[in-house]
């Protein structure tokens, strides 16, 4: 996390406190019977709601009026996000309606999630019932815009329902964006009517979109005529008293015009054959499967938008390959997304898939123990598993050896498991030659928190690889290899009594006896908290109980005014760092586990406003406002929701 700071510091603005940020976000939950559950939304004007599905993210939906700001898919080419916005900071899509020639005031309208996922926003005025949902339904490369207007007047009116569209630019993402220069065009959409394709042309047509629009006319125009590639559709109707019309608006991606153009047609017929009430309800059955229940509305609207958040947003397939591909977040809110990490993708959002979608994460640890391979423990790659940021991380290096054993044990797939042998045999190889023979413990060159740690034996860090040791150990004993499994175990053990007699001192100061350093070089020792890799989970990685003394004294060093970033003092406070000034997703998380932190860390969950409702890298330990730069975060969502479910789900589900 430290480099991703550093890098880019020039962009990332101090954190300021949002005090208006204390309200809860989900406020009812109800049921529905034609599209499933729907969890009403409290949204400030400036909030973004994210939708999509595997092959199209629709990051920030914007609150104040349901226009898309950008769109984006993952490609393989191009190793990240391709990302498209309007001209001039304009939204790219832009819905309207106009009533008798004038135009309607559709600004804060009311929001609802049906499923948690899908965005529903309403507005009445005088008389007129106006309604925007936007939809991704899984597996269609495309996603559709629903527009409603029902007239409750007396007397009829001529209405328009209507959605305007800028092609200002093409992004590649991966961490920042940077516009690609190329030509930008609009025409008919091949072999498709009514819509337009959008194209994004070098030597050759590097991507491309369409928007179709059954029912609806269009206008189009291109430079010098227009800033940029634009158009505008609309139907007309008269609305007779009682009456309602409803139009529909279909975004679909391709690598070129024709893919483009036909992944819209596709979705086009999906919605004639079953109605757009229908691909809604198909959709919400989608939603509905990956979910769990705490019996608890809010918990559960929390838990579960932050569960889709994380499949869908730290996971996705590539446009140009077809290839399932992880990363930090689809949303480029997030400051440093489209890039792997293996903490990010094994240790906080697989546990997410594992709770709610088993295959999901059969197809995630496939992706790590094949193209990510080879790098595993390199800080950060591109998603094609070239290294991007370089430096060992020991955490991230063990991080697919424990996900594959939670995988393992949940589903005992001994198929995969098998077809994987050789992976493991890497793996546990890679880990090893990290191994000190003076100390007994492994080393590391950056911490958690991506940052570089001066003093090599970090101790969640030989925590988490004695976890490891014992997840192989029981690998390799289903493997059917004895020898391998009890050398695993033997060294397992020896790293235990090795934490034990290094990691441990007096030396903290206004401490009352040991505790757990963060850090040592086997002769001296550094007392902080790395919260992306917390002394708090030594309990819940089974290492010691929550009341052994060391561990007990520990958590009241570290939550005393002994440490610097303890936040002890603040409403909302837990332990910080020197890197992470506030309190993060991840002290909530792994204070859930404890039976000491579980009331503070359930307090600032239901507290917080997060991104309107999706989980960041932290908030404010004052006022319980997001952190600004850690937005839409979509592995730690999954860390999150994870930790809810661990603490309250009632469901028993997977």
């Amino acid at each position: 996390m430290a480099e991703r700071t550093n890098a880019l510091a020039c962009l990332r603005p101090r954190r300021t406190a949002i005090l208006a940020g204390l309200i809860l976000l989900f406020v009812s939950t109800v049921f529905a019977s034609d599209a499933g559950r729907r969890t009403a939304l409290l949204l400030k004007p400036e909030d973004v709601l994210p939708t999509g599905n595997e092959w199209i993210a629709l990051p920030d939906i914007r609150a104040i009026d349901g226009a898309l700001g950008t769109f984006n898919v993952l490609s393989m080419r191009d190793r990240g996000l391709l990302q498209v916005m309007g001209d001039g900071g304009a939204p790219v899509l832009q819905p309207y309606f106009t009533i008798d020639g004038q135009p309607f005031p559709f600004r804060n309208p009311s929001w609802e999630l049906i499923e948690y996922w899908i965005p529903t926003a309403h507005l009445t005025v005088d008389g007129l019932d106006a309604t925007l949902t936007w939809c991704a339904p899984p597996g269609s490369r495309a996603a559709f815009l629903r527009i409603t207007l029902t007239n409750h007047r007396n007397a009829p009116v001529a209405a328009e329902l209507g959605l305007k569209g800028s092609f200002g630019s093409v992004a590649r993402v991966t961490y920042v964006p940077v516009t690609l220069r190329g030509e930008r065009t609009v025409g008919e959409a091949p072999w498709v009517s009514p819509g337009e394709v959008f194209s994004y042309i070098t030597s050759d047509t590097h991507f491309a979109w369409s928007v179709i629009h059954p029912g609806s006319q269009a206008q189009f125009t291109s430079p010098p005529l227009s800033g940029a590639p634009a158009f505008n559709a609309s139907r007309k109707v008269t609305l007779a008293p009682g009456q309602a019309a409803e139009s529909l608006f279909i975004l679909g991606v391709g690598v070129e015009e024709f893919s483009a153009a036909h992944a819209s047609r596709a979705l086009r017929e999906m919605l004639d054959r079953y109605g757009s009430e229908g691909m809604l309800q198909r959709t919400a059955s989608w939603c509905r499967s990956r979910t769990r229940s705490t019996g608890q509305p809010d918990l559960d609207a929390l838990m579960n938008r932050n569960f889709l958040f994380t499949e869908l947003y730290a996971w996705g397939k590539t446009i140009d390959t077809e290839q399932t591909i992880g990363i930090t977040s689809r949303s480029p809110r997030y400051y440093v997304s489209a890039a792997y990490w293996d903490r990010d993708a094994m240790l906080w959002s697989f546990p997410a898939l594992l709770d709610t979608d088993p295959t999901m994460a059969r197809e995630a640890l496939l992706y790590a123990l094949t193209v990510q391979l080879r790098n595993t423990g390199t800080h950060s790659r591109f998603i094609d598993g070239v290294v991007l940021e370089d430096g060992f991380q020991l955490d991230e290096a063990v991080a697919p050896l424990i996900a594959l054993a939670q995988y393992i044990k949940q589903t005992n797939d001994t198929v995969f498991l098998r077809e994987h042998r050789d992976a493991i045999l890497f793996l546990c190889d890679r880990i090893l030659a990290r191994s000190d023979s003076k100390t007994g413990l492994y080393s590391s060159l950056q911490d958690s928190q991506d940052e570089y740690q001066p003093m090599p034996y970090l101790t969640y860090d030989n925590v988490l690889t004695w976890r490891a040791l014992l997840d192989s150990a029981a690998l390799f004993t289903q493997l059917g290899d004895a020898e391998r499994a009890a050398d695993m175990t033997q060294r397992a053990t020896a790293l235990h009594a090795a934490i034990l007699a290094h990691c441990i001192s007096t030396a903290a100061p206004a401490s009352d006896g040991p505790i757990f350093a963060s850090a040592t070089d086997g002769a001296h020792f550094a007392f902080t908290e790395i919260p992306p890799g917390a002394l708090m989970r030594l309990p819940s990685l089974g290492f010691v109980q929550e009341i052994d003394p060391i561990f007990a004294r520990t958590y009241h060093w570290l939550h005393s005014s002994a440490y610097q970033y303890a936040y002890a003092d603040k409403q909302f406070g837990l332990p910080g760092s020197y890197r992470l000034p506030f309190t993060t997703s991840w002290a909530v998380a792994d204070h859930l586990s404890l039976a000491i932190g579980h009331d503070q860390a359930l307090k600032i969950l239901r507290a917080s406003p997060w991104d309107g409702g999706i989980i960041t890298e932290g908030i404010n330990p004052s006022s319980a406002a997001m952190d600004q730069q850690g937005r839409a975060f979509a592995t730690a969502a999954g860390y999150v929701a994870h930790a809810i479910c661990q603490s309250a789900c009632v469901d028993h589900k997977h």
